[in-house]
């Protein structure tokens, strides 16, 4: 795989890695997420992994974040994909660049049990095109499975990225 000059995000993520021993990674990823998008934080999301093309997150179902039935509330099983996927987009974009959720494909197809985790990945070429376009837009799939090892929701998040600064148009 091609390698890119790191982003400040991906930058700091690197040099914290550098520094902490491996068993604390998780956790300190997961500070540095939840301390960037409050959402995140609130509902207790939790990094276990994260790659330049990969990332791994589960979510408690915690009383705070349920739905009237016990379960992990709607929102908070679209908001653990939206953050596995844009934890990826983010980490990627380069720093003149903002990444901007579109879109939201969240299809509920089961009633979920327990906690659940998710994965999201990008693909090789979509990993080069954040990297190398001006600005475009890229479908992340994030896999996510409750604790009976079945996907609740299948997901698919359209994130787009434009240059922090426009062009004028004279």
């Amino acid at each position: 795989m091609t390698a890119y000059k790191l982003n400040k995000m991906a930058s700091s993520i690197a040099k914290m890695q550098s520094i902490l021993p491996k068993s604390l990674h998780p956790m300190a990823i997961t500070y540095l997420f939840n301390n960037m998008v409050k959402l995140a934080g609130t509902a207790g999301i939790r990094i276990e992994s994260l790659t330049q093309t990969n990332a791994k997150l589960s979510l408690a179902n915690k009383r705070k974040i349920q739905n009237h039935i016990g379960g992990l509330h709607a929102c908070s099983m679209a908001l653990a994909a939206e953050s596995a996927t844009g934890i990826l987009v983010g980490m990627n974009v380069r720093d003149s660049h903002l990444p901007l959720i579109k879109q939201m494909k969240v299809d509920f197809v089961r009633r979920c049990e327990g906690d659940i985790k998710c994965e999201a990945s990008l693909s090789e070429e979509d990993y080069k095109r954040i990297h190398t376009e001006d600005k475009g837009e890229v479908w992340v799939s994030c896999k996510v499975e409750d604790e009976s090892g079945k996907e609740p929701i299948k997901a698919h998040m359209l994130w787009a990225w434009v240059a922090k600064k426009r062009r004028s148009k004279l």
